[in-house]
């Protein structure tokens, strides 16, 4: 019928296209083509673009004709062109071809729309069906009455049904009950099935919520009941006849130990630690859900509560006993699971009961354990020696180190007793360990260096590498136990030793982020995690204390015995002047040399003390923790103070005798003490222990730093050396001390203070020197006799007396004066100071001082005779006067 209609509206539609286009055409036919509009636009629709449906198409000739038509219908090629005329004919093909084409797309598109129409009509008779059905379904009985009086016979309800009626039902009653209600008790029991479904799926989510977080995996309660790291045990018979499953219950098991097992131990290694990181949060997440009482814990897992008709089984309910009990389970699933672990802590570590028990008297350090129970037999420990399982210090270094070891340290966080117990037994080990390393270094040599023993008539390098030994030691021992506290820092840094380790552990990285957010929200931590002085595990600075202890005490004796050593040789050997006097130039020399050296080298261990010291003291501030008193720095600090008393008292000794020290030798006392002060400043320049970086931790007011200084250094030296200056060149040494001291660091205000007191010393001794001198030209120059005979004049002078009759000052005695006086300007007898004074300034200004003395004399003497009081008659002898005196004198 539709497709009828379709075609019939298709025929109405192309005789009316027909209509139209002949009317079209018939006004086309009758417009003029030659008129100039027509033209232009015709000659506009020939230069168009052509494609496939082009009308037009170029000939061979040039021309144009209509596709389909022939060329002579156009009237040959030029016709259109110059005619300016185009054949109706040709229009009238070119319209119908382009109707027909649209016609045909039309007619495409209209069955294309009777096709979609024909498959809509069929899915809605199917619609239709589908319909019909539903509703004779809902128009008939939802329940039957045959089937109603079959389940009245039967008795067929379910027990737990709350639409059940008290008996059975007859079958006249179930035939005469109404439909209606039926249909509504079905309704009824179909929505009570419903709800009991969703909340049985609810309890199954939250059952399968609470396993995931409270319960542990088979394979995770397998390794936490049975493994006992076997894959680190070698040896597959010690089993028999001992415990069964323990492998660490053989007394050889700590001599047998594997130290890098393969792939496969050390992933069971990792996963019992994962197990018991895991149990921990499932403890912890136990006790904050359970600890606050059973009401909240029966809140959070009531499902049935909501429902008043649910009855009171409460079978939906999680109750807190069975909590408690998992709880408790999981404890000691725990404890076990610590102890085992603590356990393979000391075999494979060789501490505690594992620890070897060496006989030797030299091995056998006093620690905290010895009363432990070793389980290595006396032949065992024999043939292995002092190490136990390992052949060197190098290889119990490694097993420090190891990644697992670290691990289980961190583990055992969890556990207070298995770790404060843990690390005091590495703490002790280690301690027996460097002792072991230090006795061996002293006596026997250890790492290939010789024995430091055999340096021992050296006390600077004797005591030298002993601090260097202890101190190298220290620092081994600060980044072996600060590594043992660094499992999460390597984790989150990613190190080469834990990217071996990182497989299969996704699930410890969740459990300790987990964890740690624990902690951050929960201060107040259980039972076995609460803060206890008394057993409060120990950190990496009490760690280090404890390792450092047993050779702190051996490193003070020997030092001591040193300082001691050098600060009282000399003054044992202290005789009578008697005795001393016979002792010869060397032997003089020899003891003052000796003297120096031993002061020198006190003063080199104070700076190796000092060094050291500052060292133990960085070191130990970059922990950034609670420091515990470290014996090792103090054992350097008390030996530093110790020395530089010693120092001190030895520089003080030194300077008292210096003139003991310069008796019978060529150096004077000034000399003596520049060589004192020259030597200690140029150590302390090349001392670390003296360095801008060591002394700027030193408070001012430190008493060994003043001890040490060079400003006591300096004042010392000068105070003991200044009453003994006899000769510039004394002065001279004292001050070239104090240019080496300057470089070498003494500060420019004392520097000037002392050397104000040399400079005023030095004055004094040109003063004396000048008046003996200038003594020595008056007698040559023959000046001398007048100057004391008019000083005696000037004694007995009286009123009246002339210089001429005074004894000595006669005219013929003044004359012959005054001519040997003249004679000697020629070549004026002034002394050059060359073997005297040294400095060439100083020299210069001694002889223009002596020069002055001699023009004042002359001056002194020309003006009493050529005064009144003269009393001579002739003055002709005196032939300069003062002025040209000085002149002739002038240098």
């Amino acid at each position: 019928t539709m497709a009828a209609a379709s075609t019939a509206s298709a025929t109405g539609g192309g005789s009316s296209s027909n209509n139209v286009l002949s009317d079209k055409v018939n006004r086309a036919l009758h417009v003029r083509t030659d008129t100039p509009a027509m033209r232009t636009a015709l000659d506009a629709l020939a230069n168009l673009p052509t494609d496939d449906d082009t009308i037009f198409h170029r000939t061979a000739g040039g021309g144009k004709h209509p596709q389909g038509v022939p060329s002579s219908a156009t009237g040959g090629g030029g016709a259109g062109a110059n005619g300016g005329v185009i054949d109706a004919r040709s229009v009238r093909a070119a319209i119908e071809k382009d109707a027909l084409r649209r016609a045909l797309e039309f007619q495409t598109e209209l069955q294309k729309l009777a096709k979609n129409a024909t498959t809509l009509r069929e899915r809605v008779d199917n619609v239709a069906k589908v319909a019909s059905l539903v509703s004779k379904r809902v128009e008939s009985q939802i329940v039957e009455v045959g089937a109603l009086s079959l389940k009245a016979e039967t008795g067929s309800a379910g027990e737990d049904d709350p639409f059940a009626t008290d008996g059975p039902m007859s079958p006249a009653a179930s035939t005469a009950a109404d439909a209606w209600e039926e249909e509504r008790n079905l309704a009824a029991r179909l929505a009570y099935a419903q709800k009991s479904y969703v909340e049985a799926a609810k309890r199954q989510v939250a059952v399968d919520a609470f396993l995931d977080k409270f319960d542990l995996g088979d394979d995770e309660a397998k390794s936490l009941d049975y493994y006992n790291f076997e894959g680190f045990a070698a040896g597959s018979d010690y089993n028999d006849g001992e415990e069964s499953g323990n492998p660490w219950s053989h007394p050889a098991a700590a001599l047998n130990i594997i130290p890098n097992p393969g792939q496969a131990a050390m992933d069971d290694a990792n996963d019992f630690l994962n197990a018991l990181e895991r149990l921990t949060v499932i403890r912890r997440e136990l006790t904050r859900t359970f600890g606050s009482g059973a009401e909240s814990a029966d809140a959070s897992f009531d499902y049935g509560a909501e429902d008043p008709d649910a009855g009171g089984g409460g079978g939906g309910q999680l109750g807190t006993h069975s909590a408690l009990r998992m709880m408790e389970q999981l404890a000691s699933r725990q404890e076990r699971a610590h102890e085992r672990l603590y356990q393979f802590l000391q075999f494979f570590l060789g501490i505690g009961a594992a620890a070897p028990q060496p006989n030797s008297s030299m091995m056998a350090v006093p620690t905290s354990s010895d009363g432990r129970t070793s389980v290595v037999s006396a032949s065992d420990a024999a043939s292995h020696g002092a190490l136990g399982r390992f052949t060197d210090g190098d290889e119990m270094d490694e097993a420090f180190n190891h990644p697992l070891v670290r691990r289980a340290l961190h583990v055992l966080r969890h556990s207070r007793a298995h770790r404060v117990h843990a690390l005091e037994l590495i703490a002790s080990g280690r301690r027996t360990e460097v002792t072991r390393r230090f006795l061996l270094a002293l006596t026997s040599g250890y790492g290939g260096m010789a024995p430091l023993e055999m340096k021992a008539h050296d006390p600077v390098g004797y005591v030298g590498d002993m601090l260097a030994f202890a101190f190298r030691a220290f620092r081994v021992e600060e980044v072996l136990v600060r590594t043992l506290f660094l499992w999460k820092d390597e984790k989150e840094g990613g190190s080469d030793d834990e990217e071996e380790d990182e497989e299969g552990k996704d699930g410890e990285d969740k459990s300790s982020k987990e964890e740690k957010e624990e902690e951050e929200k929960q201060p107040d931590e259980p039972e076995d995690y609460e803060d206890d002085d008394d057993n409060k595990p120990m950190n990496v600075s009490e760690m280090l204390a404890q390792s450092m202890g047993g050779l702190s005490r051996p490193l003070r004796t020997r030092i001591s015995q040193v300082v001691y050593s050098l600060a009282s040789q000399g003054g044992e050997n202290a005789e009578g002047e008697g005795e001393m006097a016979m002792r010869s130039n060397d032997d003089d020399h020899e003891n003052s040399s000796s003297s120096l050296d031993r002061l020198v080298a006190v003063f080199s261990v104070c700076g190796f003390l000092r060094y050291y010291r500052s060292a133990v003291q960085s070191t130990l501030d970059k922990l950034e923790e609670p420091r515990a008193e470290n014996p090792f720095y103090t054992t350097c600090d008390e030996s530093l103070t110790e020395a530089a008393d010693s120092y001190v008292a030895s520089l003080r000794a030194f300077g008292a005798m210096l003139q003991t020290h310069a008796f019978g030798t060529a150096d004077s006392e000034a000399t003596l003490a520049q060589r004192a002060i020259v030597r200690i400043s140029e150590e302390r320049a090349a001392s670390p222990g003296f360095a801008e970086d060591v002394v700027g931790e030193e408070m001012d007011d430190d008493l060994v730093s003043k001890q040490l200084s060079l400003p006591f250094l300096v004042g010392t030296m000068i105070d003991a050396a200044t009453p003994h200056l006899t000769t510039l060149d004394d002065g001279a040494a004292l001050k070239s001390a104090l240019t080496v001291a300057s470089k070498c660091g003494l500060k420019a205000v004392e520097s000037t203070k002392w050397s104000k007191l040399i400079i005023q010393t030095e004055k004094n001794l040109v003063e004396s020197l000048v008046d003996t001198e200038t003594d020595e030209v008056l007698q040559v120059c023959g000046l001398e006799g007048l100057r004391s005979a008019m000083r005696h004049m000037s004694g007995v002078y009286v009123e009246g007396m002339t210089m001429s009759s005074h004894p000595g000052l006669s005219q013929r005695e003044v004359e012959s004066s005054m001519n040997k006086f003249y004679s000697s300007l020629f070549s004026p007898p002034i002394p050059t100071f060359e073997d005297t004074i040294k400095d060439p300034e100083l020299r210069k200004v001694a002889r223009s001082k002596t020069a002055q003395r001699v023009v004042d004399v002359y001056r002194e003497l020309y003006e009493a005779i050529t005064s009144e009081r003269g009393g001579y008659a002739d003055l002709a002898f005196l032939g300069h006067d003062p002025d040209q005196v000085k002149t002739l004198l002038s240098l």
